[in-house]
C-alpha cells in the first residue's frame, strides 16, 4: 500500500479543503499545472506546487499501482492542451487525479479542443486501470467520443468519477462513455454536471457495468438540455442502481432521461425527476425494453407526476 518515496507533504499546501480531498492513507502526491500560470515545458520534478509537470500524462506517470498516490491538478490550459498526447490514459490502479476548483467552477478544464480538430476521435481520458477517483476536473473530448471513456479487454474496476463538469466548456460526443467491447464493473458517478455542449447522451454505457451506481440516494447528477439521452444503457448492463438524478430534457422526446436497452437486468431505479418546459411533457421520459419485471423501478417523475417507465 501507500509508500514512502520521500514526496513532501507540506500541510500548508493542503488550505482551502484539499486536506479533506486527499484518501486516507494516501500516497504520493504529484502535481500539475498545464495552464497560462503553469511551466510551458515538462522538465520539472512534480513534487511541489512550485515545481509541477506540464502535462496531466506526466503526473500519471509519476504514480505506482496500488500505492493510492495523489495527482493534483493546479490548472490546465492551452500550455498542455495544445501538447498531450490525447488521450492521457489513466493506467495506474488506485490513484486519484483531483482538480482545483469549486462547486461553481472547475478551473481546469482538460479538453481536446485546443489541437484544431485533430482529436475528434479521442475521448479526454482514458481509464483501464482499476480503482481511479476523478474529480473536481471541467472535461470535453471529440464529437465522436465522450470526454471519458472507462474500460479495457479485461474490465476496469471501480471507477469513482465525481463533482465534474461535462459540456460546461468544450464539447464531446457524449461524457462519460464505457465502449463497445470492454467493461467498466461498479463504475460510480456522482454530483457532476452534464450540459449543452455535449453532443449526444449525458453517460452512455455501450457495454456491460456490473453493480454500476448512477448517481447514489442524496448525491445525483444533473442533466442539463442533453440533446439525445441523459443516461442511455445501451447494452445488458447488470444490478445498474439509478438514483436521484435531475433531467432537464430539451424537447418533449420519449425515452431522453433514461434509457434501458433489452438486456439491462436486475436494475433498481429510484428518485430521478426529468421534465421538458413548465407543465407537465407529453411523452414518458423513462423507457426500459428489458422483459417486464426484469428491473425495479420505484419512485420517478415525469415532470410532478410519478410514471413508470414506458
Amino acid at each position: 500500500m501507500a509508500g514512502d518515496s520521500g514526496n513532501p507533504k507540506t500541510p500548508a499546501w493542503y488550505g482551502g479543503g484539499l486536506s479533506a480531498a486527499l484518501p486516507v492513507g494516501c500516497g504520493n502526491i504529484y502535481y500539475v499545472n498545464g495552464g497560462s500560470d503553469g511551466p510551458v515545458v515538462d522538465t520539472n520534478n512534480g513534487l511541489t506546487p512550485a515545481t509541477p509537470k506540464q502535462l496531466l500524462q506526466s503526473g500519471i506517470d509519476l504514480c505506482t499501482n496500488d500505492n493510492n498516490d495523489v495527482v493534483i491538478v493546479l490548472n490546465y490550459g492551452g500550455n498542455a492542451r495544445a501538447v498531450e498526447a490525447w488521450p492521457v490514459e489513466v493506467n495506474k490502479s488506485q490513484i486519484h487525479i483531483i482538480g482545483v476548483g469549486n462547486v461553481a467552477q472547475k478551473w481546469p478544464l482538460v479538453s481536446v479542443d485546443d489541437v484544431g480538430g485533430a482529436e475528434t476521435a479521442n475521448p479526454a481520458l482514458l481509464i483501464t486501470a482499476d480503482r481511479v477517483e476523478v474529480s473536481n476536473l471541467n472535461l470535453g473530448g471529440g464529437n465522436t467520443a465522450g470526454a471519458i471513456h472507462i474500460g479495457d479487454g479485461g474490465g476496469t474496476w471501480g471507477t469513482w468519477i465525481h463533482d465534474c463538469f461535462f459540456g460546461v466548456e468544450g464539447t464531446s460526443q457524449d461524457g462519460v462513455r464505457i465502449p463497445a467491447g470492454v467493461a467498466g464493473p461498479y463504475t460510480t458517478i456522482t454530483e457532476c454536471r452534464f450540459d449543452i455542449g455535449l453532443i449526444r447522451d449525458g453517460i452512455r454505457f455501450d457495454a456491460n457495468a456490473t453493480r454500476c451506481r448512477l448517481g447514489l440516494p442524496g448525491h445525483g447528477n444533473v442533466f442539463n438540455n442533453i440533446p439525445g439521452v441523459c443516461i442511455n444503457l445501451n447494452a445488458g448492463v447488470t444490478e445498474p442502481g439509478i438514483f436521484d438524478n435531475v433531467m432537464g430534457i430539451p424537447a418533449n422526446t420519449a425515452a431522453a432521461g433514461i434509457t434501458f436497452a433489452a438486456g439491462v437486468l436486475d436494475a433498481i431505479v429510484d428518485g430521478n425527476k426529468a421534465n421538458f418546459g413548465d407543465t407537465t411533457m407529453g411523452n414518458n421520459p423513462f423507457a426500459d425494453a428489458a422483459a417486464a419485471g426484469a428491473n425495479n423501478w420505484l419512485l420517478n417523475y415525469q415532470g410532478i407526476t410519478a410514471v413508470m417507465p414506458s
